[in-house]
Formats: structure tokens, sequence, C-alpha cells
């Protein structure tokens, strides 16, 4: 949830319970939630894993790399070895890109998302692609295995004729780690498993409920 949707439901909250219905106290929860971005900015600034997908971003879009001001020396080796280690990734795996940041909306199910990267590689059969996404965090979990299927279908409804043959998820940790998982064929299971969530959540959500 973004800071704005953020501030709009505890808005909403305040006004609900008849509380700060006067302007200063709207103007300092304002002050609060621009506070909290600047915050967070900040932390996610002090990640290698963060900035690595930066670059990495800026690398696919043809785009000079991000500024390095103001960024701890520490934080910048790792962030640029972990970039390092992506480029020698690509270059042995010849990756040429279709597409990044594709936005999709499915007309089948009522979902969509944003892909990092479409690609091609020495791993791609002949007038297929492959799904690239970027994770920064500990571990490659399993909501980014149902996440990339699902991107897969995405992709296929709208791109028939260029189907996904498999994935590519790159984990970027904190400390400018650098994993890479191929997944070749992923079952049909993960997206009814994604179709399954989906479902609970109009359930729950008809109960006036939420997780």
């Amino acid at each position: 949830m973004s800071n704005f949707e953020r501030l709009m439901a505890e808005l909403a909250s305040c006004v609900k319970n008849g509380e700060m219905l006067y302007p200063k106290g709207i103007e300092i929860l304002i002050q609060e939630f621009k506070a909290t971005s600047l915050y967070e900015k900040r932390d996610k600034a002090a990640d290698a894993g963060t900035l690595a997908h930066s670059f990495f971003e800026n690398h696919i879009k043809g785009l000079p790399d991000p500024n390095r001001e103001g960024i701890p020396i520490d934080v910048l080796s790792k962030a640029e070895g972990c970039y390092i280690t992506f480029l020698d990734w690509e270059k042995s795996n010849s990756v040429k890109y279709i597409d990044s940041e594709v936005e999709l909306t499915s007309e089948q199910f009522p979902a969509g998302g944003t892909i990092d990267a479409v690609i091609q590689g020495q791993l791609t059969p002949p007038n297929m692609v492959d799904i690239l996404d970027y994770k920064t965090g500990k571990d490659i979990y399993l909501e980014a295995k149902i996440q990339v299927k699902t991107y897969g279908e995405l992709w296929n409804e709208h791109h028939p004729e260029l189907p996904v043959a498999g994935s590519h998820i790159l984990r970027l940790g904190e400390n400018g780690e650098f994993t890479h998982k191929y997944f070749p064929n992923l079952d049909e299971s993960y997206f009814k498993i994604f179709l399954d969530c989906l479902d609970i959540s109009k359930r729950l959500e008809a109960l006036g409920e939420k997780l």
C-alpha cells in the first residue's frame, strides 16, 4: 500500500471515529506520513540489494547508472559487486531483452502485474520467451514462484504467438548477494494456487473480513 493510500485510510478511520476533524490535526498526520516516506527512502538507499536492483533496471532500460552520491562506500561496493555478477550472468547466458516493466491486466481473471523483464537466452527454446524477475530479500520464497507463473499466464494471454518457456528469478541480497534460479517449466499448480488465493480473497471480502 502506498503512503497516499495509507494516509487516506487513516483519515477515513479518523472521520469514522470522530477524531482529528480539524485542519491542524490533518496537517500533523500528513507530515507524519511524509516523514515515514523519507525514512523509507533512506533505509532503502542503505540496502545494497535495493541499490543493485536500481543498477539492473537502468541497465535494461539503457539509462545511466543511478546516482552514487551520498551512498556509503561499503553499500556501494556490495551493490556494484552484485551488479557485476549480474552482468557476467547476462553475458554467459547470451541474454536478449524483448521487453521490460511490462504492465499487463488479464481479461480472463481479475488480476494484473508488472513483469520486470521478458528475455530470450541460450536456455530459451526457439520462438519462445522467458520471464525474468528480481527479488530483494533473504531467499527465493514460494510466493515468488507463484508470481512468475502468474506472470507467464498474463504474458501468454496477450502474446500467444510468443509463449513463455520458463522463468528466471534473481535474488539480490541486502549485503550484495546474487542468486539465480531457473525454472524451465513450473507446474500449473502454482497458477491454480494463485487462483485459489483470489477466490479466498473474494469470499473474505463478501464476509467483510480480511486476512
